[in-house]
């Protein structure tokens, strides 16, 4: 005991030690996250930013000469809004703009012809496919920024008119965008993502000290705890082995084997971690059944047996309030129980029985044949995959079993030869593969 115990505060001591090594990692880590999820959200802002700006001012315009022509019956709407329009196009810098009722029907279109927009609309036309059409009902602005030649930045911008709650029509319209103000654009997204990142180096400077104090706190109190819960199942599990076997070496060897079989067969970690802490426990339920009935030489009577029977219950009632342990009921409850739905306690059968069961009801009958008991003397392994096959999908899932078969002589022989300290040092290496790194 006292050896698991040193060997557990050793691993607690290189868990701390290396936790500095982990922290930053994860704190730098951390950091490149925040700042690349900072500086796309910064992108997009102030992209958002900018183009909704140059939207909104023409909305605001347009908006204007809607309302003031609006109840104007004697000039003609398309007369009107080419006049309005080119007032627009002038003040605010667009080359190009089209104007579509509530029918999505164009009725309007219009190219700017001041001297200064000539080539931009040459430019714009010889590559007609960068235009796209957004007519949609809702109150959305829809912009696309595009360039042509790495000279010439244009925005389209696409969004309808309302009045009143009512839909009047679209507008489509194409801007020129002078290179001083997209470089403008491009140096005030520059100084904010280095201001950002500043200040989250800055901030995670000032915190690192606390948050590291409270990480390395929180790890040693997790490992003290795990290490806790196996000294605990590992002192109980022994406790029942020597009343029922006269020997702790029975955990030993039967979670050995079960850990074994379970790599044997890619068995995930998780459910690894559950069959060791249902192999220690999986008799616990024992230490409420009296001795006359547990240590009798010979056969039991149908009553005994049946008294006998009741330890899977008992285990789970003494288990079901520790939350560490809830997991290891699936041994404790149905390592009893058989393929062929004849065990006890509910007779289930077949997959329906947890995995974790099924191979530990392999392993405890191996390590219960070839174990001297006050009952028995021990078979030879030989005589005990005799018996083990006897059980092919009856007392045993037949898929499993035949897995087992196969490296049974191996494990027999690496299991069985060695003595007491050497099971406990390859159980408490294992044990800390599983549950401390």
């Amino acid at each position: 005991m006292n050896k698991l115990q040193n060997k557990i505060k050793s691993i607690i001591e290189i868990n701390n030690n290396n936790i500095v090594s982990s922290f930053f990692k994860r704190a730098i880590f951390a950091l490149i996250f925040i700042s690349i999820i900072s500086t796309i959200a910064i992108v997009n802002f102030l992209q958002y930013t900018f183009y909704t700006s140059i939207a909104q001012e023409i909305k605001i315009n347009v908006d204007k000469r809607f309302d003031k022509h609006e109840t104007n019956k004697e000039i003609s709407r398309a007369k009107v809004l080419q006049e309005d329009i080119r007032v627009i196009m002038n003040d605010v810098g667009l080359i190009m703009i089209a104007i579509f009722d509530e029918k999505k029907e164009k009725f309007l279109e219009l190219t700017s012809d001041e001297e200064r927009f000539a080539d931009k609309i040459e430019v714009l036309h010889s590559d007609n496919e960068r235009i796209e059409h957004y007519l949609l009902r809702s109150k959305k602005m829809n912009y696309k920024y595009f360039k042509i030649l790495d000279n010439y930045h244009f925005m389209q911008i696409s969004y309808p008119i309302y009045k009143s709650n009512k839909l009047l029509g679209h507008i489509e319209a194409v801007s020129y965008i002078e290179p001083a103000i997209v470089a403008r654009l491009k140096q005030n997204i520059f100084t904010t993502i280095v201001t950002v990142f500043l200040t989250i180096v800055i901030f995670s400077l000032l915190i690192f000290p606390l948050i590291y104090f409270a990480y390395k706190k929180l790890n040693k109190h997790r490992l003290e705890l795990i290490s806790s819960n196996i000294m605990t199942i590992n002192t109980l599990g022994n406790a029942i082995a020597l009343r029922d076997s006269d020997t702790n070496e029975h955990n030993y060897r039967v979670t050995l084997y079960g850990i074994k079989f379970a790599q044997s067969i890619d068995l995930d970690k998780k459910s690894i971690k559950v069959l060791i802490k249902g192999a220690f426990l999986h008799d616990v339920g024992k230490i409420g059944i009296s001795d006359s009935i547990l240590l009798k030489n010979g056969k039991l009577d149908e009553e005994e047996f049946e008294i006998m029977r009741s330890h899977v219950v008992k285990g789970v009632e003494l288990v079901k309030d520790d939350s560490w342990l809830e997991d290891a009921k699936e041994v404790i409850f149905n390592h009893h129980e058989k393929y062929d739905g004849s065990g006890y306690p509910n007779k289930t059968k077949g997959k329906e029985i947890p995995l974790t069961a099924r191979i530990f009801a392999i392993v405890d009958v191996f390590d219960a044949l070839t174990s001297k008991r006050p009952y028995k003397e021990p078979f030879s392994y030989e005589k005990s995959i005799e018996i083990l096959k006897e059980g092919h999908n009856s007392h045993f899932d037949g898929e499993l079993l035949e897995g087992f078969v196969k490296i049974s002589n191996t494990l027999y022989k690496e299991t069985r030869l060695k003595q007491k300290e050497e099971l406990k040092e390859e159980l408490e290496s294992l044990i800390k593969s599983y549950f401390l790194e």
